[in-house]
């Protein structure tokens, strides 16, 4: 694994549970509960890993290309990632698979996860990339 997959793949995290942080702030929820933190981000970060390489968001000639990624980024997490997401945290709350997932809640999800991880991966792409373009 290259260093930069390595970055990006912990920039993805990273962004994840900050959107699950800042979920649990708003609700006035513990954040300094580590565990129901975790146990909260669980489902996505699960869901993101296991599906988003199979989009490629991993691979060089995809990531470092804004047309190659918005697409497989965008159409994997919403509707495949977050889905699937949404699905195992209604299993692990013990609520109906589909009836138990909350519309406002998937809603809010799509839109903070999505832009935190476009963000995320500007930044990566601005930074880290172009930084190391021009000192070679």
């Amino acid at each position: 694994m290259k260093n930069s997959t390595i970055t990006l793949a912990i920039g993805d995290l990273v962004a994840l549970l900050l959107i699950v942080w800042l979920g649990r702030l708003s609700h006035v929820i513990s954040i300094w509960d580590v565990g129901q933190w975790l146990y909260t981000a669980f489902p996505f970060v699960l869901a993101w890993f296991v599906i988003m390489p199979w989009f490629g968001v991993y691979q060089t000639e995809i990531h470092q290309n804004w047309r190659r990624l918005l697409p497989r980024l965008l159409l994997g997490w919403t509707l495949v990632g977050l889905p699937l997401g949404l699905m195992m945290r209604s299993f692990i709350l013990g609520r109906p698979i589909i009836a138990g997932i909350m519309p406002t809640f998937a809603m809010v999800m799509v839109i903070t996860t999505t832009s935190a991880i476009l963000g995320w991966r500007f930044v990566h792409q601005r930074w880290f990339l172009q930084a190391g373009s021009s000192s070679a």
